[in-house]
């Protein structure tokens, strides 16, 4: 007999479930870590509907978020009607705003009544942009043996691991500086990683190598602007000023944006300020921002470089540009360089 389950369970918890049996009449899958999403889905629907079937078997429907963009009636017809080559049929349903915050709105009532009793060969699964913990629909089907899942974005500790783990299953070895450097370049999307080490994957199959270093990841992987802004800084740190204006035409010659340019040179000097407070790689984990201690110990070091009143400077030098950008004073290209050199 399934256990009911009235919360939302995280990752962990859904994959020790369906270890378990894939029986559950209904599945909710929601959170930021859409990658997550759509592994647990296509896990479901493997172990639900016969290969071959899925053209018979395993019907999607899409919406917008609103209830009122699913068809009512062609859903219920597909729950009455039994599988053809499959045990069980599946119904796919993205985005229904089923459970959104207001309760029921927009679903007919025999509609309601089927999704939290439906017949015993049919599965559903919901993948939605988000779901509220108290929708009455919801708490329903979790009573009848539905799963709800949040995923949300993964830590890096736990992007640590997986991403070893990958590696691991293509006899590879991958260094904790490159690992740090793919999350943050990805920006802790496991599908953006996934894509990139999908590349890196291929090379070192071709190469015949098996460790997997920053210089490789450089090689490989889409630009680090993170990084970038680390070169840039340091080469201010260090006065070198014809240095700075080179990394600077580096970034625009890449099409970067001058004002996110910018913005990613005032949150630099945001984090370089804090951690000159801090000291530490550890306290500087604990103020929140950043939970890598690889970019922890770099912002550690380079904040040593710079005075509180330089960086307070550099703060107020961003704050200034952006208002000579945005009330026409000045051209973003012009405002950064400038920017560089008052640094």
């Amino acid at each position: 007999m399934m256990p009911v389950a009235d919360k939302w369970m995280n990752y962990r918890e859904t994959g020790r479930d369906l270890e378990r049996s894939v029986d559950r009449p209904a599945y909710i899958l929601t959170g930021e870590e859409s990658f997550l999403v759509r592994q647990v889905r296509d896990r479901i629907v493997a172990a639900l509907v016969s290969p071959g079937a899925e053209a018979m078997d395993l019907v999607k429907m899409t919406g917008d978020g609103k209830p009122s963009s699913i068809d009512t009636a062609r859903l219920l017809a597909e729950m009455a009607t039994p599988p053809f080559l499959s045990a069980r049929k599946v119904i796919l349903i993205d985005q229904s705003g089923f459970f959104s915050t207001t309760p029921s709105s927009g679903i007919p009532h025999e509609l309601d009544h089927a999704l939290a009793h439906p017949p015993d060969n049919c599965h559903l699964i919901f993948t939605e942009a988000s779901a509220n913990s108290s929708h009455a629909l919801l708490r329903r089907m979790r009573k009848q043996g539905a799963l709800s899942a949040r995923f949300d974005r993964q830590t890096p500790a736990d992007l640590l691991t997986w991403i070893s783990a990958l590696c691991s299953r293509e006899k590879l070895r991958i260094t904790r500086e490159a690992d740090d450097s793919l999350i943050r370049r990805c920006d802790h999307s496991m599908a953006a990683i996934f894509s990139e080490l999908t590349t890196v994957f291929l090379y070192f199959r071709y190469t015949g190598r098996t460790d997997i270093t920053l210089a490789d990841i450089d090689y490989l992987c889409s630009d680090d602007l993170t990084g970038k802004i680390f070169d840039l800084t340091d080469a201010i740190a260090t006065g070198k000023i014809d240095e700075a204006l080179e990394r600077l035409d580096v970034l625009l010659a890449r099409r970067e944006a001058p004002l996110f340019i910018q913005t990613m040179l005032a949150r630099q000097s945001r984090d370089l300020l804090i951690a000159s407070e801090c000291v530490t790689s550890d306290r500087i984990i604990e103020s929140g921002i950043t939970q890598s201690q690889f970019f922890a110990r770099k912002l550690a070091r380079q904040a040593k470089r710079f005075t509180v009143e330089g960086l307070e400077s550099m703060m107020e030098n961003c704050f200034q540009a952006d208002i000579a950008v945005k009330t026409g004073k000045i051209d973003s290209g012009q405002a950064l360089a400038i920017l560089v050199i008052r640094a």
